[in-house]
């Protein structure tokens, strides 16, 4: 290669870095708005209320999060349903919540994400083995 190919070589291969560079940053701004790896797991931006709270009418559950579309409680209490208690953030504030009239007992539950990620309630520390890895939370309802 002659004087003349150097500069020639150098400008091929700064456009190649510069292609892969952009195929990096592309790659990233994707992967990070699909929710990939570590970052699916915050996500959420779900933050903890006070955990299940009882009222005269029922049980209200609750958490926090500006960034989800939906949030359901499934458990004993509804066989497990993802879709029959959905909680509402009427005002548009990230404060989805729900009243439930539970019978009195022991029930288990998890929020349902977009009605796809099952998590324990993070304002709630009473959890137990769910069987599948994973942790339920846990609520005494009082007679």
């Amino acid at each position: 290669m002659g004087r003349e190919g150097k500069p020639l070589y150098r400008a091929v291969n700064m456009k190649r870095d510069l292609r892969s560079w952009i195929v990096c940053v592309v790659a990233v701004i994707l992967c990070a708005g699909a929710g990939c790896g570590v970052m699916r797991r915050s996500g959420h931006g779900l933050e903890p209320t006070t955990g299940p709270q009882s009222l005269r009418e029922g049980v209200r559950f609750s958490i926090f999060s500006t960034r989800v579309r939906s949030v359901a409680v499934a458990g004993t209490f509804n066989n497990w349903s993802m879709t029959a208690d959905m909680l509402s953030d009427r005002e548009g504030t990230g404060m989805w919540t729900i009243v439930l009239p539970l019978p009195p007992g022991r029930h288990e539950y998890k929020f349902v994400i977009n009605g796809e990620e099952w998590i324990p309630d993070p304002g709630n520390s009473n959890l137990v083995d769910d069987g599948f890895g994973g942790s339920n939370s846990v609520i005494l309802v009082e007679p």
